[in-house]
């Protein structure tokens, strides 16, 4: 089970642009989804382990909305990671060709990953004819068929327009679509359509994280990345820029929201109300703002520090986290949750442990995470060996459909 709060940012093959060298790397992208990675780890933790007594606290309800964060600033650091990594070669990414491929397997495995982690059964017998609720719940699309579709869709634009400022203008057709027309579309019924397109429209399926509105956190993401476009250093010239975007996006809607307009008919406010996304959005290039000034006074103060090493292996331990967030995604997932081939902790502790025990097996899991993170990054250094892996992989999950019962 996914709550659908969390989503992982694909590491930088999201892209489909090799891993850069530290100094071409932007140190506040890689802090943002590091952040976001915490914060999954440990929101899922409590969320599942904790004793339901804490869920009448206050401080619960704070922590409830916080962690609803995590999905837009994944999906924001997505486009953000995708963005960057396009405009910085653009000729390369235009033309299509082996780029092009690439992206688009690494984006096949994403909605292939994804839609195994709802697999209802391995036998072959309930795969071919699944109860109509397993098939929906099978069917319903979470974080990892939405990072595939929709950053599948921007790969496609950018052979077809061809030129940037084409591009850009289409995302920003595409952002503006999205975010003020979802209240609408939420009232579109998608019963008639078939659930493997239906849970894109919007959440009258069940999906999680269906097109509407969640692909505005991308594709703004990917505007923030065109302001980055010829820059060495962004957080040095975009931090000023982001100030200003989070004051609008956060204090606009605010006010225009207090004024009492509302074109809308009625609708879910916390799921489709553009000014909710605005909000949202404007706290998300909050985080990536404080980031980005973080970063400026750390540049300007590098070699001021004697443990100047030390901090590098820190650095590096984050870069890796931010890179590989969809193994850390499913790594977490299946310790939490189990998988259809047996139980997580979930099933043993769900809803047992005190805030205190609670809070030990969060900082547990997510210290294994990074040692995973670590691990698959050694591991699938070179075409060959990531090849090797995808396809053991594979052959696993063949030979489990086989021997099923």
């Amino acid at each position: 089970m996914i709550d659908g709060t969390a989503i992982p940012a694909p590491i930088e093959g999201a892209g489909g642009a090799p891993r850069a060298a530290g100094k071409s790397r932007w140190l506040a992208l890689d802090l943002l989804r590091f952040v976001a990675v915490f914060m999954m780890v440990q929101g899922h933790t409590f969320t599942e382990l904790l004793n339901p007594v804490y869920r009448e606290e206050r401080w619960f309800r704070h922590h409830t909305f916080v962690h609803g964060y995590t999905a837009p600033m994944f999906l924001f650091a997505s486009g953000l990671a995708f963005g960057y990594t396009t405009f910085r070669a653009w000729d390369t990414h235009a033309r299509g060709g082996d780029a092009l491929m690439k992206r688009l397997r690494r984006y096949g495995w994403l909605l292939g990953i994804g839609y195994l982690m709802h697999v209802p059964t391995l036998a072959l017998a309930g795969l071919v004819a699944p109860q109509a609720h397993a098939l929906r719940a099978w069917l319903q699309v979470d974080v990892l068929q939405h990072l595939a579709v929709s950053l599948a869709v921007l790969s496609l634009l950018v052979v077809v327009l061809k030129k940037r400022e084409r591009f850009m203008a289409v995302v920003l057709v595409l952002f503006l679509g999205v975010v003020f027309l979802a209240p609408l579309i939420w009232r579109v019924p998608t019963d008639g359509m078939p659930l493997g397109l239906a849970g894109y429209v919007n959440g009258g399926s069940g999906s999680y994280f269906p097109l509407v509105p969640w692909a505005g956190f991308t594709y703004a993401g990917v505007m923030v990345a065109w302001l980055a476009r010829n820059e060495v250093a962004p957080s040095h010239k975009l931090s000023t820029w982001l100030l200003g975007i989070t004051a609008v996006a956060i204090v606009v809607p605010i006010v225009i929201n207090r004024m009492g307009v509302n074109p809308y008919p009625p609708h879910d406010f916390w799921r489709t109300s553009p000014y909710y996304f605005f909000f949202r959005l404007g706290n998300v290039t909050g985080v990536l703002t404080v980031l980005c000034f973080l970063e400026r006074w750390a540049d300007a103060r590098r070699g001021a520090f004697a443990p100047a090493r030390r901090a590098g292996r820190a650095m590096s331990a984050v870069r890796v986290v931010g890179q590989e967030s969809l193994v850390v995604y499913v790594a977490h997932l299946l310790v939490l949750h189990g998988w259809v081939v047996g139980p997580g902790l979930a099933r043993h502790v769900g809803g047992q442990l005190s805030l205190t025990a609670a809070s030990i097996v969060a900082l547990l899991l997510f210290l294994a995470m990074i040692v995973v993170a670590h691990a698959w990054s050694e591991w699938t250094k070179g075409e060959l060996r990531f090849r090797a892996l995808q396809l053991s992989a594979a052959g696993a999950f063949a030979y489990l459909m086989l021997i099923a019962r």
